[in-house]
């Protein structure tokens, strides 16, 4: 038992800082689709951020749970607003789900039509990103697919809020639900520069586990042992 608690004190330490991922949830009203969604800043310089916009297919976007769509369907646009209180100078596509995918313009209607700027919009080659699998042995599970922006501008402050639209697709190419307009609130994940004074407070990221306080799990961990008997 000491060995397995040592080992797992080990493998933490050299994580340096272990740090919660986003919280998915839901926009409001018909633009969720029974589905759950996530923006979050990953890095950032004074000038621009990485920003990573995440969707969370659940079984209830089935029509059998009450939801729009088929386990067919498609993710084949995504477009947002990165930062409803702040502006940027311009974006890049630096990530993106499954499929093949190109920045272009955005649209108020969620799909990539080039007319409605500020929006900045993914929008894939062909059919787009699965939102369910099928395993070999015939089991559905839903999809968690992930873009990822690098925006020229202010980074975010906490309470700043990205708006967005998802276009969902069946296989012949129609749009299925509502694409939505709704704004989901910017959250900091992870180690970098994106933990500044801002984010300080922000509760759905804890705060990170320093080496430090590991290794002092371990020299107490190791007088414990030679006090045991055997």
């Amino acid at each position: 038992m000491f060995s397995k608690i040592l080992t797992a004190l080990i493998l933490a330490g050299g994580t340096g800082a272990l740090y919660a991922g986003p919280v998915y949830s839901c926009g409001g009203g018909s633009a969720c689709n029974g589905n759950l969604y996530a923006v979050w800043v990953v890095s950032q310089t004074a000038t621009s951020y990485v920003l990573d916009v995440g969707v969370q297919v659940t079984n209830n976007y089935l029509t059998t749970n009450g939801g729009p769509g088929q386990d067919s369907n498609f993710i084949d646009a995504l477009a947002i607003i990165p930062d409803n209180q702040g502006s940027s100078t311009g974006a890049t596509l630096t990530g993106h789900a499954a499929g093949i995918w190109n920045l272009q313009s955005g649209s108020s209607t969620g799909g990539c039509n080039g007319t409605a700027a500020p929006f900045v919009c993914a929008g894939a080659n062909g059919m787009g990103a699965n939102l369910f699998s099928e395993a070999s042995n015939g089991l559905i599970t839903p999809n968690t697919q992930i873009w990822q922006f690098t925006i020229i501008g202010t980074p975010p402050s906490l309470g700043n809020t990205t708006q967005l639209q998802v276009r969902y697709i069946n296989s012949l190419g129609i749009t299925v639900g509502n694409s939505g307009s709704f704004n989901i609130a910017i959250q900091c994940i992870g180690g970098g520069t994106c933990d500044t004074a801002d984010f300080a407070d922000a509760a759905v990221v804890p705060e990170p586990m320093p080496s430090a306080l590991i290794g002092s799990g371990l020299i107490g961990l190791y007088f414990l042992r030679r006090r045991l008997p055997g």
